[in-house]
């Protein structure tokens, strides 16, 4: 099996674009994410009503189920959240590290 080949491209992102694009992509999953639960809050006030009478007259088992599936998107999201952290934090990594070596070639550039 032979090892995979990068294509050749006419435009290669510096760092710094790179960087840029990850923090929009951050940006719009975070969007995605405001949506989605503010989906799920209009969710949860139908099912509870505006007076918190439950106008559906659920039973006990479809309170359970409703909370469960509340439950599970919360989580979901959560661990979303955690993810885009981490990648905000690596794409910051990136970005100090770039500006580090930056300013160290400047560095020997004035030497000499």
């Amino acid at each position: 099996m032979s090892m995979p080949t990068i294509p050749e491209e006419l435009f290669r992102p510096t760092i710094r674009e790179a960087v840029i694009d990850l923090f929009k992509s951050i940006a719009m999953e975070e969007t995605a994410i405001s949506h989605l639960l503010n989906a799920e809050a209009e969710k949860i006030q139908a099912f509870v009503g505006h007076q918190m009478d439950f106008p559906t007259n659920p039973t006990n088992l479809d309170i359970l189920r409703f909370n469960q599936s509340v439950t599970k998107l919360v989580d979901i999201i959560v661990m979303k959240e955690w993810l885009l952290f981490r990648k905000l934090e690596t794409s910051l990594e990136i970005l100090a590290y770039d500006n580090s070596n930056e300013n160290h070639y400047e560095d020997e550039y004035e030497e000499e």
